[in-house]
């Protein structure tokens, strides 16, 4: 029988993080790494009860504690936590979104960079997961702007956000697609403008109808909610929650996550996307990319003591959702010839050639054709269009219905019929001096140039004196200029080189184009008397 308690957060456990929070302060040097796995794998080994997950190196558990807790963009640190003892303790139940039915409702796992945009990202993620789940639609594969959301709504990168204003712009304002303001702020660390979004952004937004709040604890603790009330919600789809991340936190690479040590860093926004009864755990989809966690999700124990789940919000989007999506060509593709556009709707597929046309626009977004749906294959709304008639760059596409109204969100991408002619280089970052050994995570200014288009992406390369790549970090967010990080613990202590390289496709084949290489020493292994977190 379920219990009927209304006060749903534990006094000792409220009072036990205010006591960690407050000193996690004591003694602050921003300077210092925010945290060294060895002492986390030290903490698990210690607490065995608590040691049932595993820590793993990423490029967040290698940022400087002023740079980590810059992570943290929730304005406030979450004190209080859902009672783990007030639930229905007969129920044995599983619900990961990631997998219902066989299909998986959630989109890709992104990264908020080098910035406090958290909040954005977990509104994003799961407002895009609760559009696939209520339309019921699969290929639907929104896409929408943390950029415009976070920069309009009211957020900083160095002051971050709230969840609740997050919720109530979704629902006064709306947000746009994510090729009407792509996001910047990861690569750049600096805040948006508003005014940087497109033009036409009152007519590509989607309004929610509202949101509520299966359990809310607030900055300061509270009452409202339970386990119970939160699984329920996360039957229907995803929640934005909350959490205080604490140093340890920041390793976590898989298992179930309890805190066993180190400082709070901060208050953080996910989307909490799943639990498990059999494993007493939340599952979470973070935004710290793909490399942290278990491909970028974690399961966080109901015991444990960072708030998760203590205040949720879900988001109604009612009949607001789409109903017909561009699914070639792709988000930021880069497109050659003669090729094939297609569209899904849904409804009577034999009406699609009477139903759909595609609306493809310049960079200015002047449209410049409009084509007829002409074939229907494999469920997919076809027709031709032969990209050597149209001037190389970037371009918008849209589908929408003839008469319905129904209209897609807008996908940007590239068409480039001729090779591409490119140039990289790259300084070290104020504060970065390569005639001395590096340690930790030092930054470097990347000058991207490329004609007729951007590059797709660029890659920071480390070579060993053999000249063979070692270590090596992706960036898929490219612009003109950027400033890109590398984790020095990837490669032992040595001698190395670092070079920049950057990739083009066209016509099925990958152009490339590499930097000057730049020699480095690396020196991590502290000896008597120094210490490696400086």
């Amino acid at each position: 029988m379920k219990q009927n308690h209304s006060i749903s957060v534990s006094i000792t456990a409220l009072a036990l993080t205010l006591v960690t929070a407050a000193s996690s302060f004591a003694g602050f040097d921003s300077n210092k790494k925010a945290v060294d796995i060895n002492d986390v794998k030290a903490m698990l080994k210690s607490n065995q009860q608590k040691a049932t997950w595993s820590p793993k190196e990423s490029w967040v558990s290698d940022l400087s504690l002023k740079d980590a807790k810059r992570l943290m963009g929730l304005g406030y640190q979450v004190v209080g936590r859902l009672d783990p003892d007030v639930q229905n303790t007969n129920s044995n139940e599983t619900v990961d979104w990631r997998n219902m039915g066989g299909i998986n409702y959630l989109g890709p796992v992104l990264n908020q960079g080098n910035c406090g945009s958290c909040v954005a990202f977990a509104a994003v993620a799961t407002l895009e997961a609760q559009t696939t789940i209520t339309t019921g639609l699969p290929w639907l594969k929104p896409s929408f702007s943390p950029q415009m959301l976070f920069a309009c709504g009211g957020g900083g990168c160095e002051t971050g956000w709230q969840p609740d204003m997050a919720a109530e712009f979704l629902t006064q304002s709306g947000i746009p697609d994510e090729a009407c303001m792509p996001y910047t702020s990861g690569s750049t660390g600096k805040d948006a403008s508003c005014s940087a979004a497109c033009s036409d952004v009152g007519s590509r937004s989607m309004r929610i109808n509202g949101s509520t709040q299966p359990s809310s604890s607030g900055p300061f603790g509270g009452m409202g909610g339970s386990i119970d009330d939160v699984k329920t919600a996360l039957k229907k789809g995803p929640l934005m929650t909350t959490l205080t991340v604490y140093s340890d936190f920041v390793t976590y690479g898989s298992g179930i996550y309890q805190h066993v040590g180190g400082t709070a860093l901060g208050g953080h926004a996910v989307s909490l996307v799943g639990f498990s009864d059999e494993k007493r755990a939340w599952l979470i989809r973070n935004s710290w990319g793909q490399e942290w966690g278990e491909g970028g999700f974690a399961w966080v124990s109901w015991d444990d003591v960072s708030g998760v789940g203590s205040e949720t919000w879900s988001l109604d989007v009612g009949n607001n959702a789409p109903k017909v999506a561009v699914t070639y060509p792709a988000e930021r593709a880069y497109i050659s010839g003669a090729v094939n556009l297609s569209a899904a709707i849904s409804g009577n597929k034999s009406l699609f050639a009477e139903q759909v046309k595609f609306v493809l626009a310049s960079n200015g977004g002047k449209t410049i054709q409009t084509l007829d749906c002409v074939t229907v294959t494999s469920g997919q709304c076809q027709t031709a269009v032969d990209t050597t008639t149209m001037k190389e760059g970037l371009y918008t596409i849209y589908a929408q219905g003839k008469d319905t109204g129904m209209k897609s969100q807008v996908r940007e991408f590239y068409v480039i019929n001729s090779a591409p002619r490119m140039a990289i280089s790259f300084v070290p970052a104020a504060g970065v001096d390569v005639s001395k050994p590096l340690s930790g995570r030092p930054e470097f200014v990347i000058t991207a140039q490329s004609q007729p288009v951007p590059m797709q992406h660029v890659v920071l390369q480390v070579l060993n004196t053999s000249g063979q790549v070692v270590s090596s970090k992706d960036n898929p967010d490219v612009l003109p200029t950027m400033q890109m990080g590398w984790r020095t613990v990837t490669v032992p202590d040595g001698q190395y080189f670092i070079r920049i390289h950057g990739e083009t496709p066209y016509q099925g084949k990958m152009y490339v184009t590499d930097s000057a290489a730049l020699p480095i020493a690396v020196h991590n292994v502290a000896t008597q008397g120094e210490d490696p977190a400086k």
